[in-house]
C-alpha cells in the first residue's frame, strides 16, 4: 500500500506537465497575486476537498443519482472568471465588497474568492479543483472507476489524498511565481499592471472552460509536446504496475473452433496495406476466453443496438474509453484509422465509453464529443460500469481484441504499441 501511495504522489507531482493541466496555470498565477500564506493553504484545502470529495467520496452516489458537475464546473469557471475580472479591474471588486454584507461576502464563494485569506484560497482552491478535475492519470483513472461503482474505502481516499497532495507542489509554485513576479515588478503601478495581466488571462481561459473549448485547447497544447509525451508521463506515474491484466476467461473454451458465420478468414496477402510503417512480424495470441456479451448499455451512437453474438465471424475491437480522457484522445485516431482501414475485411470497432467523470455521465456530452472528434465506429454507452465490470477492466483506454469466435485473443491497456495492435488486428483477420 504504502509503494502504491508512493506512486500516486508521484503520479501527482508528474500531472503539471500534462497537456490537461496547462489550461489552469493562468488561473494559479493569478490566485497567487493576492495574499501570503494563509490564503495559499486554504487553496491547498479547497482544491484537495473538492477533486476528493466529488471524485471519490461522493463517486458512487452521484453515478447512482444520474448527477453531474457540468452546471458546478461551469459555475466555477465564472467565479474563476470573475476572480480575474477583479484582478484585471480592482476598483469592480472593492466596489462589490464595499455594497455587500459582510455575512453574505463570507457565505459567497464567488465573492471571498477576492479574500487575501484563507477564505478566499479555499473558495479559487475549490474552483480550481472542479475546473482541474478531468486531469487524472492511470492510477486515479482506475480509482475513480472503482469509486464510482462501489463506493469510496479508505484505500481509493488515501490513493486520491496522495494523488493530490502531489498535485498541489507544483501549483503552489507556480502560485509563488505569480506573487514574485508581482512584487519584482516595483513600484505599485507596475504591480497593478502585472495583475492586469493575470486577470486578463483568467478571463480568457475562464471563458474558453465554459464554452466547452478547453479540450480543444488541451488537444492544441498536447499537439506541439514531443510525440509520446503523455504515454511516457503515464508510464512513469504507474510505476510498476503490469501493462496487460488478465481478461475474462471460460473453462474448457477454444479459441480454434468454429465460427458462427460471417466473413471468411483473409490471408495476408489480401489484406489492405498496414498503415503502420513497420510491424512486428507477429504478436503471439492467447485464448483468454470467450468474451463477455455487452450489457447494461443504454444507448447506441452511430449504430443500432450490437451483440457480440451477432457479430460472430468478425473480428472484434472492443474499446474502453471516455471522451474527456487526454489519453483516450490521444489514442483514438489510431483507432479511427483502423476501423476505416480495416472495417471491410472484417473489423468491427465498439467504443463502449465508461465515464470516468460526471459530467460524462451526461449523454448529449457524449453525443456531442463523438461528432465533434469525427468518430464513425459504433459507440455503446455504458453509463453504469456494467461492461466495464464484465470484462474485469481497470483502464481508460483499454483494448479487448476478439476473433472470429467471439474470444478475446489479445488485451492492451493504455497508449502506445500502436504497430503491435494493428499487426493482432492483421492476425486475426488472417484467422479462420
Amino acid at each position: 500500500m504504502l509503494l502504491i501511495l508512493a506512486f500516486a504522489f508521484v503520479a501527482g507531482l508528474l500531472t503539471i506537465l500534462a497537456p490537461c493541466t496547462l489550461p489552469i496555470v493562468p488561473f494559479v498565477l493569478g490566485i497567487g497575486t493576492l495574499g501570503g500564506r494563509r490564503r495559499a493553504l486554504g487553496f491547498v484545502i479547497g482544491f484537495g476537498a473538492t477533486f476528493v470529495t466529488l471524485s471519490v467520496v461522493l463517486a458512487s452516489a452521484l453515478a447512482v443519482a444520474g448527477f453531474t458537475t457540468n452546471l458546478l464546473r461551469a459555475a466555477s469557471a465564472l467565479a474563476l472568471c470573475f476572480f480575474g475580472a477583479c484582478l484585471a479591474v480592482p476598483a469592480l471588486g472593492d466596489r462589490l465588497a464595499s455594497r455587500i454584507p459582510r455575512l453574505v461576502t463570507f457565505g459567497s464563494p464567488v465573492v471571498a474568492a477576492q479574500s487575501t485569506g484563507l477564505v478566499g484560497g479555499i473558495a479559487t482552491g475549490a474552483a480550481v479543483g472542479l475546473v482541474w478535475a478531468p486531469c487524472v492519470g492511470p492510477i486515479m483513472a482506475s480509482v475513480l472507476a472503482v469509486a464510482a461503482t462501489s463506493g469510496p474505502t479508505l484505500q481509493t481516499v488515501a490513493i486520491a489524498i496522495a494523488y493530490v497532495a502531489g498535485a498541489s507542489l507544483p501549483l503552489l509554485a507556480i502560485a509563488t511565481l505569480g506573487r514574485r513576479a508581482v512584487w519584482a515588478a516595483g513600484s505599485p503601478r507596475r504591480r497593478a499592471r502585472v495583475q492586469r495581466v493575470f486577470g486578463a488571462l483568467m478571463i480568457a481561459v475562464s471563458l474558453v472552460v465554459v464554452a466547452q473549448y478547453d479540450v480543444r485547447l488541451e488537444d492544441a497544447i498536447a499537439s506541439v509536446l514531443p510525440a509520446g509525451w503523455t504515454a511516457t508521463l503515464n508510464a512513469v506515474a504507474q510505476g510498476p504496475s503490469e501493462q496487460e491484466v488478465p481478461g475474462p476467461m471460460s473453462s474448457g473454451s477454444n479459441a480454434a473452433g468454429g465460427a458462427a458465420g460471417g466473413s471468411a478468414a483473409l490471408g495476408a496477402a489480401t489484406l489492405p496495406a498496414p498503415i503502420a510503417a513497420s510491424l512486428p512480424a507477429s504478436v503471439p495470441l492467447e485464448d483468454r476466453g470467450l468474451a463477455p456479451e455487452l450489457s447494461g448499455i443504454t444507448a447506441w451512437i452511430n449504430s443500432p443496438p450490437l451483440t457480440l453474438a451477432s457479430l460472430r465471424g468478425k473480428v472484434v475491437l472492443v474499446h474502453f474509453w471516455t471522451f474527456d480522457c487526454i489519453n483516450c484522445r490521444d489514442v483514438q485516431p489510431y483507432v479511427k484509422a483502423w476501423y476505416a482501414r480495416y472495417a471491410a475485411a472484417g473489423l468491427v470497432v465498439v467504443g463502449v465509453h465508461t465515464p470516468e467523470l460526471s459530467f460524462e455521465r451526461d449523454l448529449g456530452n457524449v453525443r456531442n464529443a463523438v461528432a465533434s472528434d469525427g468518430v464513425t465506429f459504433p459507440v455503446a454507452f455504458d453509463p453504469a460500469f456494467a461492461t466495464w465490470n464484465a470484462y474485469g477492466n481497470q483502464y481508460w483506454p483499454a483494448f479487448y481484441f476478439i476473433d472470429r469466435n467471439g474470444h478475446i485473443r489479445h488485451v492492451y491497456n493504455g497508449e502506445g504499441d500502436y504497430p503491435g495492435s494493428e499487426q493482432v488486428i492483421r492476425e486475426l483477420l488472417s484467422q479462420n
